[in-house]
Parts: C-alpha cells; sequence; structure tokens
C-alpha cells in the first residue's frame, strides 16, 4: 500500500488517479519511489565496439534500467532517445575549469550536450568529473569543481529543467583518509573542508547523490587479511563494527563513505554506486580475475541491489542504492593493467562473457556452469582453431620491448627458442620476438587469470602465427 506521504504527494501534484497499490518493481522511501532496476557503465574505449543503436537494444533486452556515460556523446545520446532508460551523462575532466570560469560556459556546455537530446533522452543525473581526486593530474580541477556544478545548475534551473536533472561527481574510494572500521571512516585532510564540505552541501541542498565508485575486487588484491568471500557476497565472514555486522565488503566500504560524510556533518547524505564489477581476466598477479568469480560477484550484486526484503547496508538500513555495474563491454583500448580491458558482460559481438539474470531471479545454483572462452566466437581460420596471443601492429616500439622483457623475465624457458640458432630466432625483430614471448606467457598463465595486455602492446588472435619449426603453443 501507498504510505501517507505517497498518498499526499500525488494529492498535491494533482495526479488524478493515484494507484492503491506501488508496482512491484517499485519501492516506496522517504525520498520518492524509486524503480529497482540494475544500471550500466557504457564506455567507448575500444575498435571492436559494435553500433550504438545495437548497443543500447541490448542494453534494453538485457533489463537495465539504467545507463551511465563518461562523455555526452551525441550518437549515444541520440540512441537513448524514447528508450524510458535513465541516463547519467559525465562532464569531461578535462572542460571542469572551463565550465566552473563563468555562467556562460555552463550555460554553453548544456547547450551544446543536454538540450539537443533532452527530454527525449531521460538524462537524470550529469556528472562533474569522474574520479578527479585520484591522481595529482586532475588537482588543478579540485577548485572548479564546485563553480562548475554551480554554474551547470544555474543553466539547468534557467531552463527548469534543474527539478528533474540532478547534478553530482563521481569519487573513487581514494578520497577517504580512513575507511576500517566502516564507523571510522573519514575524507581526506587535503579535499574535506575545501572542497567535499561545500560539494556535500550542494548535493543534500539539492537531494542528489554522491556517485562512489566501489571495487571490492581492486581491495581484495592489495589486502592480504581480505577474503575472497568476504569480497564476493559469500556471507561466510563476519566482521563487526559496534553492533553492526558486516558479511560483505561492498557494505562495509560504502558505510565509510557514509561515515565520513556524517564527520564533516552530512548524515542524510545519499550514495549511488557508479561502478562496481569483477574482471574476468588480469596480470598474473591479479589473482581471483577470472570469468567464474566475476558471473558470481554479478549475479550476487544484483540479487543484492533488487532485493526488496535487504534494502541498504548495515549504517543505512533501507536506503536504497542506485548501481551500475561496470562495465557494458571489455574496452580493448583502456590503458593499464590486464584488469582494465576485461570488466565486461559482453563480447563485442554482442555475445555474453558469461550469464547474469539483470532482474534478480535466478539464484547461484539456477545458473548452468560457465564456458571457458577466451573471447567471442570466431570463425576457424585456415590454419586450424585455437587462439594465440601475438604483438599488435598498433604498439609503440618502447611499449613492445617492455613486454617482451616482461615475459622473458617471468620465465626464461619462455624465451629460449628466441636465442641464435633455435627455432624462432629469426626473423630477428622485436615484434616477432615480442609475439613468441607473448603467447607463451599467456599460454601458462591463462588459466590463472593472465590476459594477453601487456599494457597494450598485445593481441588475440585466431589465426596461427606459426611459422617452420617455430610452433606457438596454444
Amino acid at each position: 500500500m501507498l504510505s501517507p506521504l505517497g498518498i499526499y504527494l500525488c494529492l498535491t501534484l494533482l495526479v488524478l488517479q493515484c494507484q492503491a497499490q506501488a508496482p512491484a518493481d517499485v519501492i516506496v522511501t522517504g525520498y520518492a519511489q524509486q524503480s529497482l532496476t540494475m544500471g550500466i557503465n557504457y564506455g567507448t574505449l575500444g575498435d571492436n565496439l559494435p553500433s550504438v543503436a545495437d548497443t543500447v537494444t541490448a542494453i534494453k533486452a538485457m533489463k537495465f534500467g539504467r545507463v551511465k556515460l563518461f562523455n555526452p556523446n551525441p550518437d549515444i545520446l541520440g540512441a537513448l532517445a524514447n528508450t524510458g532508460l535513465e541516463v547519467v551523462v559525465t562532464l569531461p575532466n578535462e572542460e571542469i575549469v572551463e565550465v566552473g570560469a563563468s555562467l556562460v560556459s555552463g550555460e554553453s556546455w548544456v547547450e551544446r550536450h543536454i538540450a539537443p537530446y533532452y527530454p527525449a533522452a531521460n538524462i537524470v543525473t550529469i556528472l562533474i568529473g569522474n574520479e578527479i581526486f585520484t591522481s595529482d593530474k586532475f588537482q588543478s580541477t579540485w577548485t572548479s569543481l564546485v563553480p562548475a556544478t554551480q554554474n551547470i545548475h544555474a543553466a539547468l534551473r534557467s531552463r527548469g529543467w534543474s527539478g528533474h536533472i540532478k547534478i553530482s561527481t563521481a569519487v573513487a574510494l581514494d578520497v577517504l583518509a580512513t575507511s576500517f572500521p566502516p564507523s571510522a571512516g573519514t575524507f581526506r585532510a587535503d579535499i574535506a573542508i575545501s572542497v567535499l564540505q561545500p560539494f556535500l552541501s550542494f548535493l543534500t541542498t539539492t537531494n542528489s547523490y554522491l556517485f562512489v565508485n566501489v571495487y571490492p575486487f581492486l581491495t581484495y588484491t592489495i589486502s592480504t587479511d581480505i577474503s575472497l568471500g568476504y569480497a564476493m557476497f559469500s556471507n561466510t565472514t563476519e566482521v563487526n563494527d559496534g553492533g553492526r555486522t558486516y558479511t560483505n565488503l561492498m557494505d562495509a566500504q560504502i558505510d565509510a563513505v557514509y561515515a565520513a560524510s556524517t564527520h564533516l556533518g552530512f548524515p542524510n547524505l545519499r550514495i549511488a554506486v557508479g561502478e562496481t564489477g569483477w574482471p574476468t581476466a588480469g596480470d598474473v598477479n591479479q589473482t581471483g580475475a577470472t570469468v567464474d568469480n566475476a558471473a558470481l560477484y554479478n549475479r550476487r550484486l544484483v540479487l543484492k541491489v533488487l532485493s526488496t526484503t535487504h534494502v541498504g547496508t548495515p549504517a543505512r538500513p533501507g536506503v536504497i542504492i542506485p548501481t551500475y555495474i561496470f562495465s557494458l563491454f571489455n574496452e580493448n583500448l583502456k590503458p593499464g593493467v590486464g584488469s582494465e580491458r576485461n570488466w565486461g558482460l559482453l563480447y563485442p559481438d554482442l555475445t555474453p562473457v558469461y550469464a547474469v539474470d539483470l532482474t534478480g531471479q535466478l539464484l547461484d545454483h539456477q545458473y548452468a556452469p560457465n564456458s571457458v572462452s577466451t573471447g567471442p566466437p570466431s570463425s576457424p581460420s585456415s590454419a586450424g582453431s585455437g587462439s594465440w596471443c601475438v604483438s599488435s601492429a598498433a604498439a609503440d616500439p618502447v611499449t613492445l620491448e617492455n613486454g617482451l622483457n616482461y615475459a622473458c623475465n617471468a620465465n626464461e624457458e619462455f624465451c629460449a627458442a628466441l636465442q641464435p640458432g633455435q627455432s624462432c630466432h629469426l626473423p630477428n625483430t622485436v615484434a616477432s620476438h615480442a609475439s613468441w614471448a607473448f603467447n607463451s606467457y599467456w599460454q601458462k598463465y591463462r588459466s590463472a587469470g593472465g590476459s594477453c595486455s601487456f599494457d597494450g602492446a598485445a593481441t588475440l588472435t585466431s589465426i596461427d602465427p606459426s611459422f617452420g619449426t617455430c610452433l606457438f603453443p596454444h
């Protein structure tokens, strides 16, 4: 049944007919009616991704209700028109200083990037930057965050849109100086008073969310005292904090942010999880990055987020936390460690990397076993079936040589065949030698989560690179 507040809102908004019962996928909270649907991060750092139209069709077919973009991509915003999907658009980090410089700059940005698509595209949030506090590279934007936020808000208000389109930013957990125990969470001293205090004041005044990127996987890989089960919602570990019991790392990390905001004077701050997920592969030292673990994490994440009986966290029970999975695709042009290119739910041909029910109906045991796959299905080559990891034609010489040295240093057996007089010495080029070393490394470590990455110097192929007596393993 609708609460008294819900009935009151219906009357005050002059709704002609107020349903006596909320739909099954809606929870009535103290803030508003919020539909229980998952969100997805749609990134485009890949040179093999499907068309925007096909991608949007896939997003809807998967039953996502929200889409988060890392820039105001005009093609994507156009394709999202009249889909009913809630859209979060990011103002890129590089534009924050300019937009924060004047009201005119804010108006110009909204005119160019929002006005042509709204309201056909259901834009609900504009994020002013993404993880600007993570790198010194963007330190110049810190003092511009609040002015840019105010200027965008003024532009929206002048058009009568500020009631529907909220403004926020996305932060990583490195905004915290203290995160354990969760109740002791505090923000970093260099940003707490000067930047976050006025920004969180704006968020609470406008009833917006702070978007927090929460990655239990990353914490698990660097913390020897975090168990895999605790990071993956297995409910086999309990951590007690002042009478609150935590059975998973994600709740503890979110509550640390709640505690930090409370300590700063904002006990009612609303939080959305802007990014979370689990990679299917990574470098050899990134243990836990497997298809099975990624499938378990995201399946259990969906069950948690869409639950109507266990809503919120130990510190904020009953509070809905909108959540966006990272990410839709494996993006092969993303820089960094191997896992960076392996967070996707879909291959570029739109086939699933693993099955996940985005409606939250299936339990762990109801899924079929994950198939073992290194990529999307491909036609058998004339040289036979299989996959090999070889040097990329687009790799720069320095990255290629660094990757070659890394593979050879990992195991001297990988490069024995490259020595003078051996079967794979000729042609004596860095690219040829790197292909042999990359493939030797990947074939040995792939089952442990090793990826074909080498900082972007490597790529997978279904064409056997063997030649003469130099036979590449597969």
